[in-house]
């Protein structure tokens, strides 16, 4: 379909058959000229009749919008969970919210659409502006802004911080770009938007290690996390943070968890690797005690596994929920989730004890590692059919608590009981349900994953979103989709049935929301300069929590997937973007960033590439919480994904890059 265009007095309007669809602002004071570069884009360039210091550039969907996003910040005005976002179009006073440039995965980008067309409009990399998406008289108006500015309040973590007004020297030429895409008759239709700006911002990008020297690495932060109790509980600790008490990084100490930041169970099936491969022993004896330990603490009533298990002797006392936390005598990171909930039950009682839950990231998680901790020992003739019968309980407890549309709850009390039960989060526990019924033939697991799967996924399909993933915010999130993406493709395999692939792609594109087309510079004196940190291929979290970490590593190899089930080969440049991203940044031991030298292997968990904060760590720096899942998720890519080229060759070129 042909998109046209006429000029009627001083504005623009772009017609789909004749009918005028979208509206561009002029003035008689401003000159717009609109050079295509791609089938339904445009750079739109305004020259003004003088010098200004100061421009607002205004695109109209004419016919009221069906869907609006903010990539990464906000899908559809939010509103989805229960901690502080930007909610709507505005605060509550009425006032448009404003976003910087760096702030969405794609610079300044306000993209809406309705049954006719699409409209997205974008800036150019360090441009210096600022976006804004919001409804006035039934019109959607996409706006860029010069300079760049952020109100009237700036989102951070769980909290709201003052507004921003940038300044810019006079200037008469502005620029922004276009997407203007007839309807086909589907919705959520931003995979055209991601498809140009792949295309239009991306760029190279290679490894920082080859993929043998982050192997070792990976490890060593492993063996660094290591930690046993006193009662003989062993495991990986959670990560390890910064103590100003005595200016030094400590693990997190007698705190593990099974899955999600902790990936103990991940982290103990790299060992078992690691003695197929490199035949040591003490690897292969210590992943089976931490597995066993975990049965042995960790196996709770109806079939579950604790999702985290914590030893508190090390403490005088638990804090009460008013208590204002010493940030001398505690981890910046425990410092930071006491601030961040202070006052609040989140998580803990009416004492400030964190009250230990079951949530279905965790319980998935330990399920899928259990059944490959089994095949690991079994290919080498160890059988330990406890591994195997602890995840299937797993998979049991869930079907037995499948609801009647086919979700399963988000989280449980250590006794069974639902504590929330919305979220797409459910879907962790589709796979280990697919390989149950793999391994048992039985029809009850096939049938349970095929009734989720359609459940979270019709979600999908009808909010544009996904759900509650994240686990330290409840909210619109990518975490979420990761699963499902896998889930998809599981079914797929299982199946041979096209519409998984199908399902899978429309899944991928969400995920591709997240994903930062662009490098942003940052001075050469700053922290994240001179960590030479490059924000291409990384992801945003969630709508609360906008900072970019490693997580799309749990999506490399669900990308390759695509791409070879597709043959499109942005499916394997994005994996091969995703897997260089996460790979920056690793301390080799001499690593020093901020004054602080790093374990070997750590990494930081966030970047926070843009205007938001955590209380103990300011705008624009690395988290410096070093966590143990990019670590462990590194490894899982690495074992099962044999083509070490893929790891080594980076990201050469972009099919059909936009000059």
């Amino acid at each position: 379909m042909e998109i046209s265009m006429i000029k009627k007095e001083n504005d623009y309007y772009f017609l789909k058959d004749d009918k005028e669809v979208v509206r561009i602002i002029g003035n008689k004071d401003y000159e717009d000229t609109f050079i295509k570069i791609d089938t339904y884009a445009y750079r739109w360039t305004r020259k003004t009749s003088q010098k200004v210091t100061e421009m607002k550039m205004v695109a109209e969907l004419l016919k009221e919008a069906t869907f609006t996003m903010v990539p990464s910040i906000s899908y559809n005005g939010n509103g989805w969970g229960s901690v502080p976002e930007y909610v709507g179009d505005r605060d509550e006073n009425g006032v448009p919210w404003t976003y910087a440039w760096h702030r969405s995965t794609i610079p300044s980008c306000t993209y809406s659409e309705n049954d006719e067309i699409s409209l997205s409009l974008m800036a150019n990399v360090d441009s210096n502006s600022a976006c804004s998406l919001y409804k006035e008289d039934g019109i959607q108006k996409h706006i860029l802004l010069f300079p760049e500015e952020e109100g009237p309040k700036t989102l951070q973590r769980h909290f709201w911080g003052p507004a921003f007004k940038g300044e810019m020297e006079p200037i008469d030429t502005f620029e922004a770009i276009l997407l203007i895409v007839p309807s086909n008759g589907e919705k959520y239709r931003y995979k055209d938007l991601l498809d140009f700006a792949w295309r239009y911002y991306g760029h190279e990008i290679y490894p920082e290690y080859d993929v043998e020297k982050l192997y070792d690495l990976s490890i060593a932060y492993c063996r660094f996390l290591l930690e046993k109790e006193q009662n003989g509980f062993i495991g990986f600790t959670m990560g390890s943070q910064w103590f100003k008490e005595d200016t030094s990084y400590h693990k997190t100490a007698h705190r593990y968890e099974i899955g999600w930041v902790g990936t103990s169970a991940s982290m103990a099936n790299a060992y078992i690797y690691n003695y197929i491969i490199n035949h040591n022993e003490d690897d292969l004896k210590t992943a089976i005690e931490i597995h066993d330990a975990w049965l042995q603490f960790g196996k709770l009533p109806k079939g579950m596994l604790a999702s985290r298990i914590d030893y508190h002797w090390w403490r005088e006392k638990e804090y009460p929920l008013d208590y204002v936390p010493d940030p001398w005598k505690l981890g910046e990171a425990e410092y930071e989730s006491h601030m961040a909930y202070r006052g609040r039950k989140f998580r803990r009682d009416e004492n400030g004890k964190i009250k230990l839950s079951v949530d279905a990231c965790n319980l998935g998680t330990a399920a899928e590692m259990y059944f490959e901790a089994y095949d690991l020992l079994k290919s080498i003739n160890i059988d330990k059919p406890e591994y195997k019968e602890a995840a299937l309980d797993v998979c049991d407890f869930a079907l037995n608590n499948q609801n009647e549309e086919g979700g399963y709850a988000k989280s449980w009390t250590e006794e069974g009981e639902v504590l929330a039960k919305d979220g797409t989060v459910g879907c962790f526990l589709i796979i280990p349900i697919i390989e149950a019924y793999k391994k048992t033939k039985d029809a009850k697991y096939l049938d349970s994953a095929i009734k989720a799967f359609n459940f979270y996924y019709s979600a999908l399909l009808k909010d544009g979103f996904t759900t509650a993933g994240a686990l330290d915010t409840y909210s619109i999130d990518k975490e979420s989709a990761s699963p499902l993406l896998r889930d998809a493709l599981a079914l797929y395999d299982v199946l041979k049935e096209d519409k998984y692939i199908e399902a899978a792609e429309k899944i991928a594109w969400y995920l591709c929301t997240w994903m930062m087309t662009y490098t942003i510079k940052y001075p050469k004196d700053s922290v994240l300069g001179k960590m030479g940190y490059d924000t291409f291929g990384s992801t945003s979290v969630s709508t609360p929590h906008q900072a970019l970490d490693q997580y799309a590593l749990r999506d490399v190899l669900s990308f390759i997937r695509l791409h070879e089930l597709t043959d499109n080969k942005q499916w394997l440049e994005r994996a091969k973007a995703f897997w260089c991203n996460a790979c920056q940044c690793i301390s080799d031991g001499t690593l020093y960033i901020n004054n602080r030298l790093r374990p070997t292997g750590s990494q930081d968990e966030a970047i926070f590439h843009t205007r938001w904060s955590r209380r103990s760590v300011p705008q624009f720096m690395p988290s410096q919480w070093l966590p143990a899942w990019p670590c462990a998720f590194r490894l899982e890519n690495i074992r099962h994904y044999k083509d070490t080229n893929f790891f080594n060759e980076g990201l050469e070129e972009i099919e059909g890059k936009i000059k």
